[in-house]
């Protein structure tokens, strides 16, 4: 191990109440002895790299104890000496002394509340035998993480024992739990291992939490303003030690809650395939979920867009969190396509449509989260009783289909003004219209001309507006209009002819909604692709 430097000391829990007046320009000094002074006397044979602690008790009144310190300041300066704390009673430090300390770079540290006599043999040990002084705290650390519990508890030992602002970051720096970082910090490049990063006066210590193949990476991060090598060896030390602990909570977690969204998803899966009152057993685990099955039922669904189903487990306490934070309280069950909820009252909603604005909010908020799947919603028919359950779930169902198929994430469509919409339903989940899409469509999803697809479908869905379109695509409007014609000429379809432009339209819809069925075209989909669609 290097020599023990000044930012180590002041992180040692002997000075952490401790308050550098001044002088911080040698925080990053070796030290090499520590001493202590009561007249200045102590100082005159002081080796080199001396700590002086500065016993106040027999110093009586200000003027005295101020002038004492300055001596002992500047004697110590003298010798080489790396850091004075004033100890031992109380200093109301006088800006000379502030000015005095920086201007020699000495660190002075004023901690009236420590014994001066058991403070050096503190520091001393810290200073002739930093290997027991790490051991000692890893063992401290050790012992309070295996009581720790719960994932707050880990990151609150990691702050206690390193005198650090600790928390649970992903790779981008944003922050999940604790303490949130005081200063920027990027994690290490490639292979993630632990590491300390030095800036200024800052370390970051960053450890990486073991994860599950395809699950996020998740790093814990610990700045402190106090330190030195002992402090870097201590928590690359104990955040590796945290980072299993934090492992297991997460799977422990993670199976929790597969286990939670396997039972809810059981239960509604069996109410919805009631024919009758629900039975006994069904009443009871509802009963115990907290689930209402009388009552006036309106149900949501929420819908994934861009990516394929199954949906993600991470997904569905954010998005919850978002639900309640509006004030939507609801169930929230994971289903093969996205997530169903349902909202109950004694009577009849007086308007969906408040209900509607209100998750067009919390959509809102959740696609502000960073690293989210983008979802879209469908609401259904307020209706009675479990029957009515069955029913006003299904419409949400429906409604979702048709918002999916917009390709705009947040977008939330009412079941009660699907309208027309209705009749696109069943030609959305056939296997002989996505057929007759993809011949239609060939000549454009060749190599290369997949661009002139993507602006043919925003340019019909535009209401064949040029500028529109140009103005979704990011493009100029002139660049819109060759590739429309380019795409006429390749298909053989004159956008002019209303037949030709609907059943393109239809088709360029269809693609839309299936062109990420295919790793390939999950690849290569942007994001506004869409998922093959779910049985309604």
């Amino acid at each position: 191990m290097t020599a023990v430097t000044v930012g180590d000391l002041l992180a040692d829990e002997a000075l952490r109440d401790g308050e550098v007046i001044g002088g911080r320009a040698g925080i990053e000094a070796a030290v090499h002895h520590v001493t202590l002074v009561v007249t200045g006397a102590e100082l005159d044979d002081a080796p080199y790299g001396t700590v002086a602690i500065l016993d106040l008790g027999g110093a009586a009144g200000a003027l005295r104890r101020q002038h004492l310190a300055e001596i002992v300041c500047r004697r110590l300066h003298g010798r080489a000496g790396r850091l004075l704390v004033v100890a031992g009673g109380t200093f109301a430090a006088a800006l000379s002394t502030v000015r005095l300390a920086d201007r020699l770079g000495l660190p002075v540290v004023v901690a009236p509340d420590a014994a001066p006599h058991a403070l050096a043999a503190r520091l001393l040990s810290v200073v002739h035998a930093p290997e027991l002084a790490l051991g000692r705290r890893l063992a401290e650390g050790a012992a309070r993480l295996r009581t720790a519990g719960s994932l707050e508890r880990v990151l609150s030992v990691l702050d206690a024992v390193l005198d650090a602002r600790t928390s649970l970051a992903t790779t981008d720096g944003t922050s999940l739990a604790g303490s949130r970082p005081r200063h920027p910090f990027a994690v290490p490049a490639g292979t993630p291992v632990p590491a300390v990063d030095r800036t200024g006066r800052v370390s970051t210590a960053l450890c990486p939490v073991p994860h599950t193949e395809g699950g996020p990476r998740l790093w814990i991060v610990c700045q402190c303003e106090r330190s030195g090598p002992l402090w870097r060896d201590t928590a690359l030390g104990l955040l590796d030690m945290a980072a299993a602990y934090v492992g297991a909570w997460f799977a422990t977690e993670r199976l929790n809650a597969e286990r939670d969204a396997r039972i809810r998803g059981g239960l509604l899966n069996e109410i919805l395939s009631l024919d009758g009152p629900p039975p006994p057993h069904v009443a009871g685990q509802a009963a115990r979920l907290g689930w209402r099955l009388d009552g006036w039922h309106t149900g949501i669904h929420f819908a994934l867009v861009g990516s394929v189903p199954p949906a993600p487990a991470t997904v569905t306490p954010i998005l919850s969190a978002g639900l309640t934070a509006h004030g939507i309280d609801v169930p929230l069950v994971e289903r093969a396509d996205g997530w169903s909820a349902w909202h109950t009252g004694e009577r009849p909603p007086d308007a969906v449509a408040s209900l509607v604005t209100t998750v067009c909010r919390a959509l809102a908020d959740y696609h502000a989260t960073s690293n989210v799947p983008p979802i879209v919603a469908g609401t259904g028919h307020a209706a009675p009783g479990p029957d009515g359950l069955v029913t006003t779930l299904a419409e949400a169902r429906r409604a979702a289909l048709v918002a999916a198929a917009t390709g705009r994430a947040g977008t939330v469509q009412r079941g009660d003004e699907l309208g027309t919409k209705r009749m696109l339903l069943d030609w959305y989940g056939s296997s002989v219209v996505r057929e007759e899409a993809e011949r239609m469509l060939a000549p454009l999803l060749r190599e290369g001309n997949e661009a002139l697809l993507e602006t043919v479908d925003c340019y019909l869905d535009s209401g064949c507006s040029s500028s529109e379109a140009a103005h979704r695509l990011g493009t100029h409007r002139n660049t819109v209009t060759r590739r429309v014609q380019r795409a006429e000429t390749l298909l053989g379809v004159p956008l002019t002819d209303p037949d030709d432009r609907l059943a393109l339209q239809l088709a360029c819809r269809m693609w839309r909604l299936t062109r990420d069925a295919s790793p390939a075209g999950r690849r290569a989909a942007p994001s506004g692709a869409l998922p093959a669609q779910p049985e309604v």
